[in-house]
Formats: structure tokens, C-alpha cells, sequence
């Protein structure tokens, strides 16, 4: 038996990937999806975060777009930035154009610097050195350090820099010029086509996962697993024999779960550290409010990082005759932000920004809150999760999935990752390499 623990995007697809073998999925929440869920709210529909699918890897974006029965949705991705009273298009660094004069020339006088000091400079040890030493402390301190401090609520000193370059786009001096003297359209990084379901929520792209799979989820809490005799023991007391295990479950909560593991393995998970969201769900009583899709914001006035405007993620949700839009609000043990009284504090600020006037009414709201939203790399993570990984691997426990691995992945690098683990599974019953 081979038992998979969490029905997320990963573990989805490490079952579905199994094919024939005989396995079960455990999951702890009422419905499958992980992070990708959806709800409605008010007649809308928002997802657990601002999701969009897309990927570099084409096997995954033909199976998911195979098994999503409603259909994919593709369109140019609208996203902006709201900064300095304007908005320029997203990403900050490229569109330039259009801001107060000052500010751009203390941004093109920055990267200039930047380019000077480059090819002398020691490596950056941390997020924020990283990106004065990219940018220039123009564009760092007009942008892009405002914006990743409220992001993810973490000193920016305490963030290792090492997987930026697969999620800060960073064009090169000639794009970041140009799109300063002249409104062009930089969309040349990996999401400036986007893919939705072609009805309702994010939710419905990995459903199809589950007219093959749906029927080994078993809703379980793992509460403990114990290598030594390849059983886990599910809330209840009832335990399940497995010979490998896949697991989805955060990997510092899989070390608090698992038996045998010695003090190592507890200080490694010890270094793991992640960010928090606060959800803030408006729904306004009025249809096709802007046409844009996100909205990032710097401004440490604003409560939001980042406006999700769900509504606009497919012909189906736009022609509703509300309009959803969702406030991204970060927090952790270093930044705390107290729900109460938040959508009032972001129906505040989307007037002030002139995305909703004074007259739009609000017919519903709601607070979400999101535990684990990301993963946050310190410089103790590579080690940390190293360790561990190859801890479990020794045991037969097979990690997969943005937490059950942790790293900062998107779905579709979690759908891959179920893939490969579940080929692992494949290879070693086959008597081969699980290498």
C-alpha cells in the first residue's frame, strides 16, 4: 500500500501518477485542492490567493489542461502597479514612464550605479542586498524594498537571495531604460500569459485530478507516522500500513509527527520559517469596476500588497453581475496585523486609489485567513530542508509539494513534483534506481 499524505496539487498528482498501484489519499480538509481551493462569496468567486496558471514545463500545462473538464481560459496577463498616486504596469522596474520625473531619474541614476559597482561587488548575502545591488537604491527604495517588506513580512536582511532570479524579474538596463523614456509593454517573463479555468474558480483546473483519484481520498487527520513500522495513525486512533509514503504535510510539521527522528532533524526544522495571509474579500454590487487583473502596492499607507481582481480571470466570472476583488495582507511573528476592521481599512484604500468610488457599494465581505502562504528562504533553509529530505527519502517517505518540500513553487511545479515522486515509488517497486 502506498499512502499519500494530502490531496493539494502534488499529492494529486502523485495518485493520478501511480496509476493501477494500490494507494490511498489522506486528506485533513473537507475538500481536496490544498492551496487551490476556491469559495463563493456574494455571489463571486475567489481562490485561496491570487492564482493563474502557467508554466514552462508543456507535459504539465497538456495534462492540466487535458483533465480540466470546464476548459482553460488563456488571455494577456492585465497586471499593474499602484505607485506614487499612479499606476504603471507591473513590473515596477520596467515601466517607469509615466511616474513623476523625479522619481525616474533617481531610479535610472540608481541602476546606472548599480551597473558600475556590479562587476566589483561582493555576492549579496541577503534579499535586500540583492536587490539595491540589481536595481540600484533608486528603484529598490521607490519599489521594490517597500513592496517585498510588506510581502513577506520578514527583515529583507534575513531572506537568502538565492531563488530570486526564478521570481523577481529582472530585465536587463537597455528594457529598463527604454521603459522609462516611452510607454511600452515589457512581457518578456514567464506569466505574461495567464490560464484560468473557463468557469468559475481556480479550484476547477485540478478537479479532473479527481474523476481518477477521487475515490481513494480518505478525509484523515495524520496525527503520527512511525517508519519503524511503516504504519501512520490517523485522529481516531485507526493506523494504516504503507510501504512508501508520500507527503504533502509541511515539513516541519511532518518532523513534529514522525517518530524515531533524533534532535538533527527537530533544530533543522527549527530554521524553517514561512509568512501568513489575510484574505480580504469584497464583493461590490456592480459588474466590470476596471479591466485589471492585479494590482501591487509599495505604498505602506495601503494595507494590501496585492489586489486580486478575480473577476476578471475569465469571460464566465466577468459577465457576473458583481465584481469580486481580493486584498492580499501579509503577516508573521515580525509584522502582525490584526483582522478586525480590515476590509473597511481596504475599502479605504481602493477608494483612494481610484479603483472603487465613493457611491460603489460593498453587498458582502469576509476575512479569509491562510496559515502557511509561503515559504520564506533564510539563509539556514537550504541546509535545513537538505537535511531533512534526505532523512525522510532514507525511510521511504517521499516528499512533494511547495510546504512538503519547502520551497517557492507554483502549482504547476507541484503537480511535477507528485509526478517524479510517484515515478520514484515506480522505479524502486520495479527494482530499479529511485534516484
Amino acid at each position: 500500500m502506498i499512502v499519500i499524505i494530502g490531496a493539494g496539487p502534488a499529492g494529486l498528482s502523485a495518485a493520478y501518477h501511480l496509476g493501477d498501484e494500490e494507494y490511498t489519499v489522506l486528506e485533513s480538509e473537507a475538500e481536496p485542492g490544498g492551496l487551490c481551493r476556491s469559495f463563493d462569496l456574494g455571489g463571486a468567486t475567489f481562490d485561496l490567493g491570487g492564482h493563474a496558471f502557467f508554466t514552462k514545463h508543456d507535459d504539465v500545462r497538456e495534462l492540466v489542461e487535458q483533465l480540466c473538464e470546464p476548459g482553460v481560459y488563456a488571455q494577456p496577463r492585465e497586471a499593474w502597479v499602484h505607485s506614487h498616486d499612479t499606476f504603471v504596469r507591473y513590473p515596477f522596474q520596467s515601466h517607469l514612464h509615466g511616474l513623476p520625473s523625479e522619481v525616474v531619474e533617481e531610479c535610472l541614476v540608481g541602476l546606472y550605479e548599480a551597473a558600475r559597482r556590479q562587476p566589483l561587488a561582493a555576492p549579496p548575502a541577503n534579499l535586500r542586498e540583492w536587490i539595491e545591488l540589481t536595481f540600484g537604491p533608486g528603484i529598490a527604495a521607490r519599489f521594490l524594498l517597500p513592496y517585498n517588506e510588506k510581502l513577506w513580512a520578514f527583515p529583507l536582511t534575513e531572506i537568502a537571495p538565492g531563488w530570486t532570479s526564478n521570481r523577481v524579474v529582472t530585465p536587463d538596463v537597455a528594457a529598463i531604460v527604454g521603459g522609462a523614456l516611452r510607454p511600452d509593454r515589457f512581457s518578456d517573463f514567464p506569466n505574461a500569459v495567464v490560464r484560468y479555468p473557463a468557469t468559475g474558480g481556480f479550484a476547477n483546473l485540478y478537479q479532473g485530478f479527481l474523476r481518477t483519484v477521487g475515490d481513494r481520498i480518505r478525509r484523515h487527520d495524520v496525527v503520527e507516522v512511525r517508519p519503524g513500522g511503516s504504519t501512520v495513525r490517523v485522529e481516531g486512533g485507526a493506523t494504516i500500513d504503507y510501504d512508501h509514503l508520500v507527503s504533502t504535510m509541511p515539513l516541519d510539521e511532518l518532523v513534529r509527527r514522525t517518530d524515531g527522528l533524533d534532535d538533527c532533524c527537530r533544530d533543522a526544522a527549527a530554521e524553517l520559517r514561512h509568512n501568513s495571509l489575510h484574505l480580504v474579500n469584497l464583493v461590490f454590487d456592480r459588474p466590470a469596476m476596471t479591466e485589471m487583473q492585479r494590482v501591487y502596492c509599495a505604498d505602506p499607507d495601503i494595507p494590501f500588497h496585492k489586489l486580486v481582481l478575480n473577476s476578471n480571470s475569465n469571460p464566465e466570472l466577468r459577465a457576473r453581475p458583481c465584481f469580486g476583488i481580493q486584498a492580499e495582507v501579509s503577516f508573521s511573528a515580525h509584522k502582525r496585523v490584526d483582522p478586525e476592521g480590515l476590509p473597511d481599512r481596504v475599502l479605504a484604500a481602493l477608494r483612494r486609489i481610484g479603483i472603487a468610488g465613493a457611491d460603489d457599494r460593498v453587498s458582502a465581505a469576509s476575512v479569509v485567513t491562510v496559515p502557511r502562504a509561503y515559504p520564506v528562504q533564510t539563509p539556514g533553509t537550504v541546509e535545513a530542508r537538505g537535511h531533512l529530505l534526505e532523512e525522510f527519502r532514507r525511510r521511504r517517505i517521499h516528499c512533494a509539494g511547495r510546504f512538503g518540500e519547502w520551497l517557492y513553487i507554483n502549482s504547476d511545479d507541484a503537480v511535477l513534483r507528485g509526478r517524479v515522486r510517484a515515478e520514484e515509488i515506480l522505479a524502486h517497486r520495479a527494482g530499479g534506481s529511485v534516484d
